[in-house]
């Protein structure tokens, strides 16, 4: 629980309960400064590894014996992206380089409330192994996963498990109905014509499918001389957005361009769509620049990046 301050920390005057704007906070009666009591913020990681996470077991209270993400308060020197490559060092000993923010999970009760930023993370250097106030550290799959001490890890963790569980599949006639309705209703691109990929073998789509409801899909076709393809579409429901499954179904669509023998994939992607660095951890490179690029629903051109991956140098 956190306590009221007893004296105003500019003069040493003591403070007094006011009401501040809709709030009642402790002011300074001589000097008018106002104390705010501000949520604890704190920041971990989930690092990846063949499709495992890495955890941590905890030594101390609270949670002690159970098992956690690489995590802990952010210092007032550091940014929230700092104190989660710090903590994953001191916890798990991993050098750790920042992807992404996955989401920002709330905790605590009444006055004693905090904020939790989990970013995604991939290792540089270092093994695996407990530090600090850690007796344990290992890798867990999707259905390996011990007890966990804090509600909001629980909360990474079943969404990271969820979207390590989607099946990724060409689509079906159904299924291609769908992604058209998803793409009306989320202006992605309306009006496509996604049931003709079902009868073009040199095009194909692909859908993400969790629990039988299909929440992402990816579409792909082979250039005339069948020497390179270009991804068309790729897109997410914005519940599912930030766990990977946008790079999976790029990379779906690398394996089935390997498979017909592709040399390069290629793709455009407008420079003020920050999905483009998806293409990047896919495995893609920045090739060049267009002017002449089109988005859905526009008259007027934008610069798009030109982006490559080469299919013989991929792993």
């Amino acid at each position: 629980m956190i306590s009221n301050p007893r004296y105003c920390p500019q003069c040493g005057t003591a403070l007094e309960m006011r009401k501040d704007g809709e709030r009642v906070r402790p002011v300074c009666p001589a000097c008018d400064f106002v104390f705010y009591l501000n949520p604890i913020v704190a920041a971990g990681a989930l690092v990846e590894r063949d499709g495992r996470v890495a955890l941590v077991r905890r030594g101390v209270e609270p949670g002690r014996g159970l098992w956690g993400l690489p995590a802990g308060y952010v210092e007032a020197d550091e940014s929230p992206e700092e104190a989660a490559i710090r903590e994953t060092w001191e916890e798990a000993h991993l050098c750790v380089e920042i992807d992404s923010l996955l989401d920002a999970y709330s905790y605590g009760s009444e006055r004693d409330r905090g904020v939790l930023l989990i970013y995604a993370a991939h290792t540089v250097s270092g093994e695996l192994q407990a530090g600090d106030d850690a007796v344990d550290a290992a890798w867990f799959g999707p259905d390996e996963l011990p007890e966990i001490a804090f509600r909001t890890h629980r909360e990474v963790l079943g969404q990271w498990r969820q979207a390590r569980a989607m099946i990724y599949r060409r689509a079906t006639l159904a299924e291609a109905e769908v992604v058209a309705m998803l793409s009306e209703a989320y202006l992605f691109e309306p009006g496509g014509e996604y049931s003709t990929y079902a009868s073009d073998p040199c095009k194909e789509l692909f859908v993400a499918v969790d629990n039988g409801q299909v929440v992402g899909f990816s579409s792909v076709g082979l250039t005339a001389q069948k020497r390179t393809a270009q991804v068309y579409q790729v897109f997410v429901h914005p519940r599912y957005r930030r766990w990977g499954i946008g790079t999976q179904l790029i990379r779906t669509c690398l394996e089935f361009s390997k498979k017909m023998g592709v040399l390069a994939v290629l793709v455009e992607v407008p420079v003020s769509n920050a999905g483009w660095t998806v293409y990047l951890k896919a495995g893609f490179r920045v090739s060049g620049f267009t002017t002449d690029y089109y988005a859905a629903q526009s008259d007027m051109p934008e610069t798009a990046f030109l982006l490559t991956c080469d299919l013989d140098r991929a792993s």
